[in-house]
């Protein structure tokens, strides 16, 4: 594998997770959102990303290992929250907010978080190995 298929398939783990952190920042700052501009409710998203099968990678490795990156949404349900007061209520008094819970998008960001940092650190070391192996030619 070349230097070049490292740092590609780093790079394009790495932009799955950028990806992956900015729709959970969507999210989180849309998890009190009670309607759109356009009167929809926020819908919370999450980021799939399909592999190719590991035959279909093997026999032509330039093309990568990923089928598809999607932005889906998520199929939660709604949190209802008791405020008679808010112009939003329904006839009961309850505001319908988005699903989302603060908990699971503060995990999936920090798990992006990391996977992040593990494909610089891929890229870090190829680039240092590659390095050490331009310099054995040079110690003679």
């Amino acid at each position: 594998m070349s230097y070049d298929q490292i740092y590609a398939i780093a790079s394009h783990g790495m932009n799955i997770e950028k990806l992956r952190i900015d729709v959970v920042a969507n999210n989180i700052a849309n998890q009190n959102t009670v309607q759109n501009s356009d009167g929809t409710s926020f819908q919370p998203m999450q980021v799939t990303a399909t592999a190719k099968p590991f035959e279909d990678y093997l026999s032509n490795m330039n093309t990568g290992g990923l089928e598809s990156v999607d932005v889906v949404a998520e199929n939660l349900p709604p949190n209802k929250v008791y405020q008679p007061d808010n112009p939003h209520a329904d006839k009961q008094g309850y505001v319908t907010y988005p699903g989302i819970s603060s908990v699971d998008e503060m995990t999936s960001l920090l798990r992006a978080s990391r996977a992040y940092e593990a494909n610089i650190k891929i890229i870090n070391t190829a680039h240092s190995l590659y390095l050490q192996a331009l310099s054995i030619g040079d110690e003679r």
